[in-house]
């Protein structure tokens, strides 16, 4: 891991949640008392491990073309004072990673990439986590390369490996990790896509603040399961983004939605593939008809509206956009079967 992303140091952690909130708290510690940069619209995790860091958080807007920051605004924020700047390739689709960079050696602040959701994707030939001075990633459900659970702290510079410093943990057993685990294997295929949508106590396309926890290292079990899909993350990187290529495709011929553009320079990893309806009204609806074939809405507020994180947000600004995609965002699963695909637009696209 350490050669594939460049990295000086790796800690491994419980959570992609806890490697983020190791990072904020770590860059507080190097200008105390500024505010961390946080997008407007994203997992509600990014207001767990704030909350957990106990660090003051400014919001900044998105672009809703490209699902990256409004780097106008960032700029605006960033001229106040931060301690760090946190950049999200939401479902895999890669940030301006030139751009983030330019702002934060501008304000002499410390990028911290996320790329919880990044897995296959790259930027420049790099992928996406070793790019940030430091990077977040995360190998729970759902998540490209699984370990059942867990997640990795990354110091892709010198300032990144003074901020980490000498941080380590115990291994654990981990075995009750197992049974989430085998949920996944059996239930992540295209055909059985609306079994668990069909659960509603699994929560599935629910999003819920979860209150933070003690930071741990990852488990042994956990460890033992990396080691092998490590070796698969190429693979099934291909197959979504060959699935999110030919979706491209389609959506752009759609009247009720349209896709999102990845920046130059940009491989998305299509975590999943999101698309934007035209119109509010319908985004539920969509989401709906199409979940058994693993589509759902995407995160329902902006983070200003997450009650723990509001009264750590200094001088929140308008965030218009984050509201908009709040309001219009679905998310199609990678891969998708041909009968999705079918019922999409009464057509048949090879997806192999």
């Amino acid at each position: 891991m350490r050669r594939e992303y460049g990295a000086r140091l790796l800690l491994l952690t419980d959570s992609g949640t806890s490697a983020l909130r190791l990072a904020l708290a770590a860059a507080a510690t190097e200008r105390p008392g500024l505010p961390v940069a946080l997008p407007g619209y994203a997992c509600y995790d990014l207001a767990t491990a704030a909350v957990g860091a106990g660090v003051p958080v400014a919001l900044y807007d998105l672009d809703a073309e490209t699902l990256g920051p409004d780097f106008q605004h960032l700029k605006r924020i960033a001229a106040r004072g931060l301690a760090a700047i946190v950049v999200v390739h939401l479902y895999g689709v890669p940030v301006d990673l030139a751009q983030a960079r330019a702002v934060a050696v501008s304000a002499n602040t410390l990028l911290i990439e996320d790329a919880a959701q990044g897995t296959g994707g790259t930027y420049d030939g790099v992928p996406l986590g070793g790019h940030g001075s430091l990077a977040v990633l995360s190998f729970g459900r759902g998540k490209g390369v699984t370990a059942g659970r867990g997640g990795a702290l990354l110091a892709n510079d010198e300032r990144g490996e003074r901020v980490i410093g000498d941080r380590a943990f115990a291994v654990r057993s981990g075995i009750a990790e197992s049974l989430p685990l085998l949920a996944q294997w059996l239930l992540a295929r295209p055909s059985l896509y609306g079994i668990p949508a069909a659960i509603p106590w699994l929560k599935l396309g629910q999003t819920v603040y979860k209150a933070p926890r003690a930071s741990r290292g990852m488990s042994a079990f956990a460890l033992g399961v990396l080691a092998t899909t490590w070796a698969l993350r190429e693979d099934a990187a291909k197959a979504r983004r060959i699935t999110g290529d030919g979706l491209h495709e389609l959506i752009g011929r759609s009247q009720r939605m349209t896709a999102f553009h990845p920046v130059s320079g940009a491989v998305p990893g299509y975590l999943r593939f999101p698309v934007r309806a035209r119109d509010p009204k319908i985004a539920g609806s969509l989401a709906s008809s199409w979940a058994q074939w693993g589509a759902m809405r995407g995160y329902p507020t902006s983070l200003d509206r997450v009650g723990p994180l509001r009264s750590l947000i200094r001088d929140l600004d308008p965030l218009p956009r984050s509201a908009m995609l709040a309001e219009t965002l679905l998310t199609f699963r990678t891969p998708v079967s041909e009968r999705m695909l079918h019922a999409l637009y009464g057509e048949r696209l090879v997806t192999r």
